[in-house]
């Protein structure tokens, strides 16, 4: 992300992740909430159910102690409330057994409901003994069906609800995750360039918007070696039998071996403009943005189409430096070969000679590729007196 409009997209994209993964957290903080209130309410009206039947139970022991306040329709109410409950609770209900489960405590609820109603017959006859005997057996089976049911019911519930938290709660660490690695990636794509790139790009602005950072940066600088001439010659001879575009890069980076340079930009005059007709040692997105040169532009890539001399670029100790040579062709400057070097290599006398030999002869070998401009001719230099420019 290095142009500004970029950067404001990529930081809209990541403000929009995270205002998404918020709203979404807080809804699934609210459902999580509700199921803790559908479960408490579900566990209430369980526990409701099984205090009536206890109840139930408790007023049927009066049958054994005939008294004249003895309340023998009471039981039949509580039971009837049981299964009133007991149908209001199905849609409050999420196991996967709860359907059953209600299914047969509803049915003992039933079961408990014609129990009574023989008892309360017997009790009408006045065969007290009969009632009681319906009580201790035939009712007190089905009272614990029901219990048991009802508290099978109340586990079931517990693990459903439990489950369903779980699963929301994995949602939700799954979003935060996921916005969090996204948000590490784009502050890392937002990050701005290092010192050491920044001082890199400004030696050679002259030259190109941006540079790559150097691959030998370890080497002394200040000591420039002696350049093989031998391989500089074969490499010249190499270029004269130049014949397709696709070979040039190779030679290019051959070039860069010979002269130690970091990065080399061939431009190619063209109306009253210079175009990047070949590049080495820079990003595929650094000469992207490398936009066509003006003739009057003031830099030295300019001048040196302008004038037909070679130019010089001195930086920082800690930056790159630039040799900058024209392309002579037999009437006029037909492009500009840019080398950057380390910092004192401009200053080398050798340097400047293979450049200006490397600069010549591309110039008569891409004569044909593009038009040149149609400016006024350059003069070419001597060798000697260009190396001392």
């Amino acid at each position: 992300m290095q142009t500004r409009a970029g950067r404001f997209v990529l930081l809209a994209l990541l403000l929009a992740a995270g205002l998404g993964a918020t709203f979404s957290t807080w809804g699934i903080a609210r459902r999580i909430a509700e199921l803790g209130r559908s479960e408490q309410d579900t566990a209430d009206r369980i526990e409701r159910l099984l205090t009536a039947v206890a109840a139930v139970t408790a007023a049927q022991q009066a049958y054994v102690t005939p008294s004249s306040d003895r309340q023998a329709e009471r039981p039949l109410a509580l039971i009837e409330h049981i299964r009133t409950d007991t149908s209001g609770l199905r849609p409050h209900l999420r196991s996967l057994d709860a359907s059953r489960t209600l299914e047969a405590v509803a049915d003992s609820a039933r079961r408990l409901g014609q129990i009574e109603a023989r008892a309360q017959e017997h009790l009408r006859l006045g065969q007290d003994l009969m009632a009681a005997d319906l009580t201790f057996s035939e009712t007190r089976t089905a009272a614990d069906a029901i219990t048991s049911g009802l508290r099978d019911l109340r586990a079931a519930e517990s693990a459903a609800f439990a489950g369903a938290r779980a699963a929301d709660l994995r949602f939700a660490w799954a979003i935060i995750g996921a916005v969090a690695a996204l948000w590490a990636l784009g502050l890392i794509l937002l990050a701005r360039l290092p010192a050491s790139r920044a001082a890199s790009d400004s030696s050679f602005s002259s030259l190109v918007p941006a540079v790559v950072p150097r691959a030998n940066g370890d080497k002394d600088p200040g000591r420039p070696a002696r350049l093989d001439l031998l391989v500089a010659a074969d490499l010249c001879t190499a270029m004269g039998r130049l014949t397709a575009a696709e070979d040039l890069p190779v030679l290019l980076k051959r070039v860069a071996s010979i002269l130690d340079a970091s990065g080399i930009v061939v431009w190619m005059a063209a109306g009253e403009e210079l175009f990047v007709a070949a590049a080495f040692g820079y990003q595929p997105r650094v000469i992207n943005r490398l936009g066509p040169i003006n003739r009057a532009a003031n830099n030295a890539t300019a001048a040196a189409w302008r004038t037909g001399t070679m130019q010089v670029v001195t930086s920082e100790p800690a930056a790159s430096s630039a040799v900058v040579a024209p392309m002579l062709g037999p009437d006029r400057c037909i492009g500009v070969l840019a080398v950057e070097v380390p910092h004192r290599r401009e200053e080398d006398a050798q340097t400047r000679a293979v450049t200006t030999l490397f600069a010549a002869q591309l110039g008569a070998a891409l004569t044909g590729w593009p038009p040149a401009s149609a400016a006024a001719p350059a003069k070419v230099p001597p060798l000697d007196k260009a190396a001392e420019a």
